[in-house]
C-alpha cells in the first residue's frame, strides 16, 4: 500500500538527489478498483504495483495525484501531468498522448442478470439500458455508436447495485471490475456473462515529456515485461 500526503507519492523521492523537480514524472491516476484502490490517504492494487515496480526498476522520481477519469487526461494534455494510468487504448487517445506497453491485458465483457445474445449495434441491443463508468472508452464508443440509453456513474460499484435491482439490463465493463465486485461480496445474484472484446490497459505519456527524454518508453516498456 502507498501513503498519499497532498501529492500521493508512489515511490520515495530520492533524499538528497541532485535530480531537479523537472526529472519528477507527474503522474494522474483514477480510483478504479482493483486496478487503483483510493483509500484514505493511500494508493493500492494491482496496476499501482506494476507502475511501482517498473518505475523504481529505472530509478525514476515520480509523484502521483488522483482526479477522475475525463479530468486527469484533459490536465495531461493541458501539461499539468506527464503521464495518465490506467486507460483503455484507443485511436482517439492515441492521437493526443503516446501509450505505453499494456498494464494489463483482459477482456472487456457485457454483464447481464438475463442472458444477452443479441447482435452489438442491433436495434435490439441498442434498445437496452448499459451501463458505463462515466468518461470512459466504453462511453465515447457507445456515444459515438448512437445507443440512446447509456447510463453512467463515477464508480462500477454503483453500476453493479443497479444492475442486480434490474434499473438498468446490462454493464460494459473489464472482467477484472465484475470479479472484484464478486469478491467482496457485491454481487448476490447470477450474472451472465458475455466476452466483447479485448482490451489493453496502458499508460499514456505526454509528448513533450518523452520528447525531452527519447530513451524513456523504450526503457518504461522494458521495465513493465519485468514488473507485470
Amino acid at each position: 500500500m502507498v501513503k498519499c500526503i497532498g501529492w500521493c507519492c508512489l515511490g520515495m523521492l530520492l533524499a538528497g538527489s541532485a535530480l531537479s523537480q523537472a526529472d519528477t514524472l507527474r503522474l494522474a491516476t483514477h480510483h478504479l478498483p482493483p486496478y487503483q484502490v483510493v483509500n484514505g490517504d493511500a494508493l493500492s492494487g494491482s496496476t499501482i504495483d506494476v507502475m511501482q515496480c517498473s518505475l523504481i526498476e529505472l530509478g525514476q522520481p515520480y509523484q502521483v495525484d488522483v482526479r477522475p477519469i475525463n479530468r486527469a487526461f484533459k490536465e495531461l494534455q493541458a501539461g499539468l501531468f506527464d503521464g495518465v494510468f490506467v486507460l483503455n487504448r484507443t485511436a482517439e487517445r492515441d492521437q493526443l498522448a503516446i501509450a505505453s506497453e499494456p498494464l494489463i491485458v483482459t477482456y472487456r465483457s457485457l454483464f447481464s442478470v438475463q442472458k444477452i445474445d443479441t447482435e452489438v449495434h442491433s436495434p435490439e441491443m441498442k434498445g437496452l439500458k448499459i451501463g458505463v463508468l462515466h468518461g470512459s472508452a466504453m462511453h465515447r464508443w457507445l456515444s459515438k455508436h448512437e445507443y440512446p440509453n447509456i447510463h453512467t456513474r463515477y464508480d462500477y460499484h454503483i453500476l453493479f447495485e443497479l444492475l442486480q435491482l434490474e434499473r438498468i439490463d446490462a454493464i460494459v465493463a473489464p472482467h477484472e471490475i465484475y470479479a472484484h465486485e464478486q469478491s467482496h461480496g457485491h454481487v448476490t445474484r447470477n450474472i451472465e456473462t458475455r466476452h466483447l472484446s479485448q482490451a489493453n490497459l496502458s499508460s499514456y505519456f505526454s509528448a513533450e515529456w518523452l520528447e525531452q527524454r527519447p530513451d524513456f518508453l523504450q526503457r518504461f516498456n522494458a521495465a513493465l515485461d519485468v514488473c507485470r
